[in-house]
């Protein structure tokens, strides 16, 4: 059913490794802000309690919103300049 639904593309003229690259720059661009309120969640310490994320964690979790901010500034450019 899937290879079915997935050939569908190709009929229709869609590249698949450009439909990939795509969702990668969109997942690039969608991944901070969907980060960012389970930062604020898990240093709730109403919420979690005893359980919230410590300095080493929050470092972490800074770091992977910082790259991914940058790789969807950098991967849209490029989607669009490299057709």
């Amino acid at each position: 059913m899937f290879v079915f639904l997935a050939s569908l593309l190709m009929v229709f003229g869609i590249d698949p490794l450009q439909l990939t690259l795509f969702s990668m720059a969109i997942t690039a661009v969608i991944l901070p802000p969907v980060i960012i309120p389970f930062l604020v969640l898990m240093n709730d310490e109403l919420y979690v309690g005893k359980y919230r994320n410590g300095w080493i964690s929050n470092s972490v979790v800074i770091f992977t919103i910082a790259l991914t901010f940058v790789l969807a500034i950098v991967a849209i450019p490029l989607e669009i300049i490299g057709g």
